[in-house]
């Protein structure tokens, strides 16, 4: 493997200076014009820390935060506002579209698949979402943001604004924060961290000529 030594790379000594994979991975880092375009980091070739690595970095630059892994969403935090990454209209785009796999990375991506797999078969089929990362990562944001988009997908417009249901739903969420971080942030005595476990109920019932939708939390 590669090691860093006063901001330099060397080979480390149980490595050869003509490792193949070393070769393979400096070719395609050589065209940086080009990292930014993996929108899939299981197309990136070789995958090595520092391909993966150099990609991330590259989409950050460009302000583009999310990248898809296979079926995994890595999501890195911009550390800055971005309103118009997470509007309403957004949320609809993916709600409507056909394929929206297709769109670029997104954690509504994520969430609408988890929707569809509920609300697409004949029976209901529960759905877990895991979202890991370390402290600062931003984990609190993205359940935030998927309670949102659930609030707003499946909110009756008859009964309340999909907006005001969102809203609901994120004050909710912010006010439980604090009790939310709290455990989060607590390691026992073998150092394992605690798990948050959040349900969101999806009930969908059909009147004549309407169906109609709502979230719970619990």
């Amino acid at each position: 493997l590669l090691q860093k030594v006063h901001g330099r790379r060397v080979h480390s000594p149980n490595q050869s200076r003509n490792d193949p994979l070393e070769e393979d991975v400096q070719a395609f880092l050589i065209d940086e014009d080009q990292l930014h375009t993996f929108d899939d980091l299981t197309k990136v070739n070789p995958v090595t820390p520092a391909t993966v690595l150099k990609c991330l970095q590259a989409r950050y630059r460009l302000k583009v935060f999310y990248t898809h892994a296979g079926c995994t969403l890595v999501a890195l935090n911009p550390f800055q506002p971005i309103p118009d990454l997470y509007s309403v209209d957004v949320m609809k785009e993916y709600h409507y579209a056909t394929q929206p796999q297709e769109f670029k990375p997104h954690i509504f991506i994520v969430a609408e698949e988890a929707y569809r797999n509920v609300q697409g078969q004949l029976e209901p089929v529960n759905q877990s979402l895991v979202v890991s990362g370390e402290s600062g990562a931003g984990k609190t944001w993205t359940s935030r943001c998927l309670m949102k988009y659930y609030a707003t997908v499946a909110a009756s417009a008859q009964a309340v604004s999909s907006q005001d249901a969102a809203e609901r739903i994120e004050r909710r969420v912010l006010d439980s924060n604090p009790l939310m971080e709290a455990f989060g942030t607590t390691k026992n005595y073998i150092y394992i961290y605690i798990y948050i476990y959040i349900y969101i109920y999806i009930y969908t019932y059909t009147l004549p000529l309407q169906n109609y939708s709502y979230v719970a939390l619990s």
